[in-house]
């Protein structure tokens, strides 16, 4: 995403002269774009309705009769007929009927299709590595083209940001708002989501050396706040995605400006924030694919009076 509005950008500038303020605005928007069709395919994907749609039933049974039943408030009648072959067969026809249906696919299958933008993420930003120094992709060229369009930034913002669709999560669950995970349960997830995140971020910062490019350490390699940034998109995400698609990219785009704000500081490379933003993601996809919900499906927290020699009080007890 983030190559792409700047090779536009840079397409752009050789057109037009813009000031600083513009040029802000037009990044704003493509972000934006990009983030909006990226989330709604995916949250259109992700809902199966059935309108208008013949449901045939089949018995080995002499059935003539007619049962009326209703669903979402709306009458579907269903008439069973006998035939000579001692089956019977009809349609329900209806205005709106939604099915949750469970379909046989391959185990492999939602692995593979969580792990796409991930592993297009890092292979970007390991391209920008890998290819000569001064050619379109390098990070050095990008870098240069980030420090062009925003010259003398220097902000604390993303120290911030980088935590506000995790904390958004826990103030909808606050607030009421349905969600996918009880509280329980939620707070397990994300810590278990930020142990593998740190785990994997602060690995590769003592293994892979990498000169930050303001020269102020040699800690570059990948972004920790990039990449807690899309920990906590991606946990708003997919917490909040069935109730509002809006919610989803809200979440992404401030993640997306943390990665964009750590390049404008001079802090990192456009390779540290690709793989930190994969990183992030990937984290809490594995937490999620592999989190059992044992927990919070029944009442597991016990407050009870105590009384002392002294005084007196509450007790707790949880059960995990």
């Amino acid at each position: 995403m983030i190559l792409c509005f700047i090779f536009l950008n840079q397409i752009a500038g050789s057109f037009v002269k813009v000031s600083i303020h513009q040029t802000l605005i037009m990044i704003a928007l493509r972000i934006l774009f990009i983030i909006v069709i990226l989330t709604l395919r995916q949250s259109l994907s992700a809902q199966v309705s059935y309108s208008q749609s013949p449901i045939v039933f089949n018995s080995n049974q002499n059935i003539d009769s007619k049962l009326d039943f209703f669903v979402s408030g709306t009458n579907f009648p269903i008439k069973f007929s006998s035939t000579s072959s001692n089956q019977f067969s009809d349609t329900i026809t209806g205005k709106t009927l939604e099915i949750n249906t469970i379909h046989e696919t391959s185990p492999h299958h939602p692995w593979l299709k969580a792990s796409i933008i991930p592993a297009a993420l890092i292979t970007a930003g390991t391209i920008t590595v890998l290819v000569e120094p001064h050619s379109l992709f390098s990070k050095y060229t990008i870098h240069d083209k980030v420090i062009e369009m925003f010259p003398g930034f220097n902000s604390s913002l993303d120290n911030y940001m980088q935590y506000a669709p995790l904390a958004a999560v826990f103030g909808l669950k606050a607030a009421g708002v349905k969600s996918r995970s009880d509280f329980v349960n939620q707070a397990i997830i994300s810590a278990k989501a930020e142990l593998l995140m740190t785990v994997i971020v602060r690995g590769m910062k003592n293994w892979i050396p990498s000169e930050r490019p303001s020269g102020s350490g040699s800690n570059s390699m990948p972004s920790g706040h990039t990449a807690q940034a899309f920990l906590s998109a991606t946990i708003l995400d997919m917490e909040y995605r069935d109730t509002s698609p809006w919610i989803s990219v809200g979440g992404y785009a401030v993640a997306t400006t943390t990665a964009i704000y750590r390049m404008a500081n001079n802090q990192h490379w456009i390779s540290d924030v690709l793989i930190g933003a994969g990183i992030g993601i990937f984290s809490t996809k594995v937490v999620y694919f592999t989190h059992q919900y044992r927990w919070g499906k029944r009442s597991n927290m016990v407050i009870l009076p105590a009384i002392y020699k002294n005084g007196g009080g509450l007790s707790f007890a949880m059960q995990l």
